[in-house]
């Protein structure tokens, strides 16, 4: 009888606290817009996102760019206050994005873990060195999974800028080969010019020993 009365107690218990102590990530994996009460989830090892289905969700899902040193900031909002709660939190991070192979990511800038009020506040991660994103169609994303200390929270989708230098080496090199082709015409047109000079030049000398050598001529150009 008591065993009964312990188990319906605990079981009430547990439906208030999934009642009232509601906190997730925003934006959040599968959920259009912001983040609600009815979105949060309950991470878990086995099941990282809740009961969110990961693979359908990824893509469509609005993500959080990462910046160029790996930092990744994101609103973690609460929809009751004190230790239920909680806006501190814990990140896994799996550069796959296939919710299988989490790591841990460093929290630097962490919530409250027993707030006063109702809202959000930013936290702030770091990725793990050399983290490389390649989930999704344009393999770029990878996925985060977010609990608080209360036991709610939910995943999170971060997208990671795909940086190449391939245009920028192609680039120099055709702008070299303009200038150097427009450096050879200007010289080119140089030397055409000095011929077409040095002809002009030559032609009267050339006509006026003619005229002397010329017996007709000769007497009169003196």
């Amino acid at each position: 009888m008591y065993s009964s009365i312990l188990t319906s107690a605990a079981f009430a218990l547990a439906l208030v606290l999934q009642a009232n102590a509601h906190a997730m990530p925003s934006p959040a994996l599968g959920v259009s817009g912001l983040s609600t009460r009815s979105d949060v989830q309950r991470p878990s090892t086995s099941a990282p996102c809740g009961s969110v289905n990961i693979a359908s969700t990824l893509d469509t899902s609005t993500a959080v760019p990462a910046d160029s040193d790996g930092s990744v900031t994101f609103n973690f909002t609460n929809f009751n206050s004190g230790a239920d709660g909680s806006r501190s939190v814990s990140v896994e991070v799996d550069p796959t994005g296939t919710g299988k192979k989490f790591v841990t990511a460093e929290v630097t800038t962490n919530g409250d873990a027993a707030p006063t009020n109702v809202g959000s506040q930013p936290i702030t991660l770091s990725l793990p060195a050399g983290t490389k994103c390649s989930g999704g169609k344009e393999a770029n994303l990878c996925l985060l999974s977010v609990k608080s200390t209360s036991g709610f929270g939910g995943c999170a989708v971060v997208s990671q800028l795909n940086t190449s230098g391939s245009e920028s080496s192609v680039a120099a090199p055709a702008a070299q080969s303009t200038t150097s082709a427009t450096s050879a015409a200007a010289s080119a047109s140089t030397k055409s010019c000095n011929k077409r000079r040095a002809l002009g030049t030559r032609a009267p000398r050339a006509l006026r020993r003619s005229l002397h050598e010329n017996p007709v001529f000769a007497g009169t150009m003196h």
